[in-house]
């Protein structure tokens, strides 16, 4: 008996949303704005600044906070728009790399370069810096998405599941780095602004020059709603759950969330909530896209996911 391809996308977000809550849960990062000249540390958790020694450390990976422009809301708002811009200067480079013919091997040395580093700091800090384990796993995988990259074709069967799957976490892990980069208020106003980017990408931006116009959504029967020609290409940064695929990014994303509500100390419950929220908001959206495709898959699940953010944190 199949699966059908529904549940099998909500069992897919929902696993790399608790994947990416947990391995905050276990590793306990902390984020580090500053080293001081008198020795102390200034961190960002549970949603407030102070200053720590070093041997008080309780975390079991610090990472640098991406904070240029400070931890206020202006500066949560200048980061999340230099990130936007970014992502858009980048879609205009693939674009440009599609035509020229080099598309192939830019997806596959960045998901390569991507796949290595997030599951390096991942066993890192599972198994050691320098171990066979922390070394040969992300060797392994990467070396796998860039085959798969370059000859998707060659990938059946369970060698196909098993580079979705690779894909899969890879969204997960990043989303666990980037809630543990930003601070709560950052991730707020990256909701908002990649969901705007998301509708303009799709339906206007470089996204709509390699996928199709959007159009009515076709007949039970057929596979697509728009001619793909690239679509071969992109499948290497997009999970398939059967009948719909979705983004690299899009997974990105909705395990950030709850993540980052997790990061900001406000407990479990808002956590489950965030993330009942994300796939209320995906189920919304995949009702849409039988009417459309393609569809951006943000603007719903993430402006529902904010609302989580704003529950008084828990004090237990």
């Amino acid at each position: 008996m199949k699966t059908k391809p529904s549940l099998l996308i909500f069992m897919g977000i929902t696993f790399s949303q608790l994947f990416a809550v947990a391995m905050a849960y276990l590793s306990k990062p902390i984020s580090i704005i500053s080293i001081n000249p008198n020795g102390s540390l200034t961190v960002y958790t549970n949603s407030t600044v102070k200053q720590v020694s070093p041997s008080n450390l309780t975390s079991h990976l610090p990472v640098q906070a991406i904070s240029p422009f400070g931890v206020g809301v202006l500066g949560s708002f200048l980061v999340s728009i230099v990130l936007v811009l970014g992502s858009l200067v980048a879609a205009f480079l693939m674009v440009i790399a599609l035509r020229k013919g080099y598309m192939t091997y830019v997806v596959a040395g960045v998901l390569g370069a991507a796949t290595f580093l997030l599951n390096y700091y991942i066993d890192s800090f599972l198994f050691g810096y320098v171990s066979p384990l922390s070394v040969g796993i992300p060797v392994f995988l990467s070396g796998l998405i860039v085959i798969y990259s370059l000859m998707p074709s060659k990938f059946r069967g369970l060698l196909y599941l098993l580079a979705n799957v690779v894909v899969l976490l890879n969204g997960a892990e990043l989303g666990f780095f980037l809630a543990v980069s930003f601070q709560k208020m950052t991730v707020i106003f990256l909701a908002f602004v990649f969901s705007a980017y998301d509708f303009y990408s799709v339906f206007r931006g470089p996204i709509s020059r390699m996928l199709g116009r959007p159009t009515s959504a076709p007949e039970p029967g057929l596979e697509e709603a728009v001619q793909k020609p690239e679509k071969k290409l992109l499948g290497p940064m997009m999970v398939n759950f059967g009948q719909v695929e979705m983004g690299l990014g899009d997974i990105t994303f909705y395990s950030m969330m709850p993540t980052a509500i997790y990061m900001a100390g406000m407990g479990l419950i808002p956590v489950f909530l965030e993330v009942l929220l994300i796939d209320f908001g995906v189920a919304l959206t995949l009702i849409l896209l039988k009417k459309i495709r393609p569809l951006p898959g943000l603007p719903i699940p993430l402006l529902l996911g904010v609302v989580a953010f704003f529950l008084r944190p828990s004090r237990s």
